[in-house]
């Protein structure tokens, strides 16, 4: 019987004989190509397939049908999630999951709809929006693995049930804040972010303060919105009633993410273009268009598909091993100021 060779392989599945090559020995192939070739080797019998190689075989046709992940939202309308749920689709394909999105209604207080409907092959819960902990409790009666992406201020009792994940944004926000007093030399400061309704926005919050102390900027209270209207998310016309509202426009405006740091742009451009050149502006998540008008606003970078594929590594690990300890992870950010500053504030 003729003996399998690469160049077998590589007809068989269209491939190149240097793509095969590459994929045997760790070359620079996807792994989804890898896997491929080595099972689709082992189907035609090469022989030459390594311990590590059957190894790796095996413990992917593991991963396969491992059921469905659900994931839990409460809004979709920021391209910041719509990128998460990019790396969460990788992320379950990867681990041979499926997923399954669901947006939570308003009323859906203690979580019975989702319950009462939930899927067999349901193996664990994302809950990708803060959600209370009386509906995260509902839900925890289906006794799941579950993990959370940021949590609301007092998270003790989210901890006790499952892992939590959050993003580092205490030093990030302190890092540019820091950079706008000393570089841009910026004396009054607004802060638009609803740090008293998440762990992630307080940490910003946090880290601004931090550094106003530090350089002893005398911040003014009314400038400070860290709480919006009716406990209502900063939607457009919140931030259009704040920035009409101010008696005067401050040398610098802190936001909560990059929605609302080009929303007040856009609004000091419609005010006043040169107000719009001069004021200092700063975002969250490094998700800036780059055709839009005002290129110096300052903004923290997430890597936001890596950040879905960890949310889904954490619930995967979880239904392999429901008894492991309860995991608080916070991801790395990257504030995007100019090299030359950093190394002059260091």
């Amino acid at each position: 019987m003729k003996k399998v060779t690469i160049q077998d392989i590589a007809k068989e599945m269209g491939l190149s004989r240097n793509t095969v090559a590459k994929a045997f020995n760790d070359g620079k192939v996807s792994k989804e190509t890898r896997r491929a070739v080595i099972q689709k080797a082992w189907e035609m019998g090469y022989t030459k397939l390594d311990e590590s190689m059957l190894e790796e075989l095996e413990e992917g046709n593991k991963k396969k049908n491992r059921g469905t992940l659900l994931v839990l939202m409460n809004k979709t309308e920021s391209l910041f999630f719509s990128k998460v749920l990019t790396g969460i689709g990788d992320g379950v394909k990867e681990y041979g999951m499926r997923m399954q999105l669901h947006l939570v209604e308003e009323d859906d207080l203690d979580g019975d709809e989702i319950v009462e409907q939930l899927q067999q092959d349901v193996k664990g819960i994302l809950f990708l929006s803060v959600f209370p902990i009386r509906f995260v409790k509902g839900i925890a009666r289906a006794r799941l693995p579950m993990t959370f992406f940021n949590t609301p201020v007092n998270a003790e009792e989210y901890i006790a049930l499952g892992d939590v994940y959050s993003l580092e944004s205490f030093y990030a926000m302190n890092k540019i804040t820091t950079y706008c007093i000393k570089e841009k030399h910026c004396k009054s400061f607004a802060f638009l972010g609803y740090a008293e309704g998440s762990r992630g926005i307080q940490a910003r919050y946090l880290g601004f303060l931090g550094a106003c102390n530090q350089h002893q900027i005398s911040l003014n209270q009314n400038y400070l919105f860290t709480n919006p209207f009716s406990h209502k998310a900063f939607d457009h016309a919140i931030v259009e009633a704040i920035i009409h509202d101010m008696e005067e426009i401050p040398d610098c405006i802190v936001c909560e993410n990059d929605d609302i740091a080009m929303q007040v742009a856009m609004l000091l451009l419609q005010m006043d273009p040169e107000l719009a050149k001069k004021t200092v502006i700063t975002g969250y998540y490094g998700l800036l268009q780059a055709d839009f008008f005002k290129k110096d606003i300052l903004t923290v970078k997430v890597k936001t598909e890596e950040v879905g594929k960890r949310l889904v590594e954490s619930v995967a690990a979880r239904v392999d091993n429901p008894d492991r300890d309860n995991s608080f992870v916070t991801l790395m950010t990257y504030p995007q100021i100019p090299v030359d500053a950093v190394y002059k504030m260091s």
